[in-house]
């Protein structure tokens, strides 16, 4: 199976070269015998966004999608940070401090602003402090 990443460029390639759905699948079926690119392998998918460039697709920079933090990622991060702080391991337990945490760690300026990739950083580093405090 293709990469989210990959499946994305496939997508804006057809959007942006203007195939239609009926000319779209008959190249997925004619190329690689399959009805849809999620089928795809990831060599098949690598071919196919080759194949768009070919035809003069170009990507352009920064198109990689990006998704913002779930909403129970937040939550985690949040309850992370209070059970640290009950523990009597940080020192300033506001809202501000978790920020401040947050932007030293990400370079983001605070919990909304984090994608999913940052937020499970943040989520492990956390994890990772907690641990350490009970080992003491």
């Amino acid at each position: 199976m293709p990469s989210r990443v990959d499946l994305a460029k496939i997508h804006i390639a057809k959007k942006e070269l203007g195939l239609g759905e009926r000319a779209y699948r008959g190249l997925l079926r004619r190329r690689y015998e399959k009805a849809s690119a999620a089928d795809l392998s990831p060599r098949q998918a690598s071919d196919l966004i080759n194949h768009f460039r070919r035809l003069g697709w170009q990507p352009r920079p920064g198109r990689t999608p990006r998704r913002a933090a779930s909403f129970g990622q937040r939550r985690k991060i949040v309850g992370l940070w209070n059970e640290l702080a009950s523990k009597g391991e940080v020192r300033h337990p506001g809202g501000q401090s978790l920020e401040h945490f947050i932007a030293h760690l990400t370079g983001k300026p605070g919990l909304s602003n984090l994608q999913v990739r940052e937020a499970s950083k943040v989520i492990e580093a956390l994890k990772s402090w907690a641990e350490r405090a009970s080992a003491i």
